[in-house]
């Protein structure tokens, strides 16, 4: 954050659990919110609690695959809060299938979300920020499937591997105007997404529990924690860089959530167990 009392906070993908709890702590700090997610119904409970916490919040509709509903969103934030200081591009899809099955659409979803919305965001915001020349912090969202391949996941793991490689153009294209621009990157964070698979299947559970060395999954707050330091004066020399808030998942190739045995040749049948 730059050295302004109050910030001005966009937090898209906000109606999800991490985007809530990013939300939360923000306003938690007294800076004020623009909130986006695709139906506005969602962000109502996210708003009251920003509000209670004495945070002005503008909630708004915004389908990020939609150039013209982020140029419209990105306007209220200026319009509301006299700009945009800090962006936390959070929104994203995901969805398993296999390579030979992945049907061209849902390949295309991943990438029309995953990569061209986030870009939408954060072309907008920082062309705002650009122009209001007193700098600002953008953070991406781009999951520990930016680095560690998870099978049955690859058209979300190569769309988020763009995403780290957006953080590194803009962090070097942006820096003359005082942007900051990095990512963090969630191992399997407790969330309405990944609570089912893991609930369902509880030596799934027991198998990431044990392979993750800080003895726990993560939860939203643990990545609003990294965000919040990401975007505070303290990171003011951080730029360019994914944070890992995963609890050492990836040291031992972990998130993976489906297995096949490889010395069967000619088929693949996947399983949630080795």
């Amino acid at each position: 954050m730059n050295d302004r009392t109050t910030q001005s906070v966009l937090i898209t993908g906000a109606g999800g659990e991490i985007g809530a709890a990013v939300a939360r702590m923000f306003a938690a700090n007294g800076e004020h919110l623009t909130l986006f997610d695709r139906n506005l119904a969602l962000l109502k409970e996210v708003t009251e609690d920003c509000e209670r916490l004495g945070s002005k919040v503008v909630s708004v509709a915004v389908d990020q695959t939609n150039r013209d509903m982020v140029e419209a969103g990105v306007s209220r934030a200026l319009e509301s809060h006299g700009g945009v200081d800090v962006l936390f591009a959070n929104a994203g899809y995901g969805k398993f299938a296999s390579f030979l099955d992945q049907p061209l659409s849902e390949w295309q979803r991943h990438i029309d979300v995953n990569l061209t919305g986030t870009f939408h965001v954060c072309q907008e915001v920082a062309r705002a920020m650009t122009e209001s020349r007193r700098g600002g912090t953008i953070i991406v969202n781009a999951s520990s499937g930016a680095t560690q391949y998870s099978d049955l996941l690859l058209a979300y793991c190569a769309s988020k591997a763009a995403l780290a490689m957006l953080v590194t153009g803009m962090a070097s294209e942006l820096g003359a105007h005082r942007i900051r621009v990095n990512g963090v990157l969630p191992g399997v964070i407790e969330t309405g997404m990944t609570r089912p698979a893991l609930d369902s299947n509880d030596d799934q559970r027991q198998a990431l529990l044990t392979s993750t060395p800080v003895g726990r999954l993560g939860l939203p707050e643990d990545v609003a924690s990294a965000v919040h330091f990401l975007a505070s004066h303290e990171a003011s020399f951080i730029t360019g860089h994914c944070m890992p808030v995963d609890g050492g998942q990836t040291i031992h190739g972990h998130p993976q959530w489906y297995y096949t045995d490889y010395r069967k040749p000619f088929q693949s049948q996947w399983g949630t167990t080795p």
